[in-house]
């Protein structure tokens, strides 16, 4: 019983310090990922040339969200994509 009683309490404290260990290992992490958001939120505004989309289905997004164009447009517009991608490289199913 005594055993069981001193086993147990020895696991609870190598969790607990295991937990511990865990928490400092990642407290680094945390701090200088919270440093790059505020780094990268004040600058939203300011920087347009590295917010600009790299593909046609980013440009679309970004029209959509800026009220360009509406979501019936969006839609055709990605059928459209996707159609010519499809002919494009046509996806051929293994026999």
């Amino acid at each position: 019983m005594v055993k069981g009683v001193i086993l147990m309490l020895f696991l609870t404290v190598f969790m607990l310090m295991m937990v511990v260990v865990g928490i400092l290992a990642m407290w680094p992490v945390c701090e200088s990922a919270k440093a790059s958001d505020g780094e990268a939120n004040g600058d939203a505004g300011s920087d347009d040339a590295a917010q600009q989309p790299t593909t046609l289905e980013g440009a679309l997004t970004a029209q959509l969200l800026r009220g360009e164009i509406n979501r019936r447009q969006y839609r055709h517009e990605l059928e459209r994509l996707a159609a010519r991608d499809d002919e494009a490289h046509p996806l051929t199913a293994p026999n």
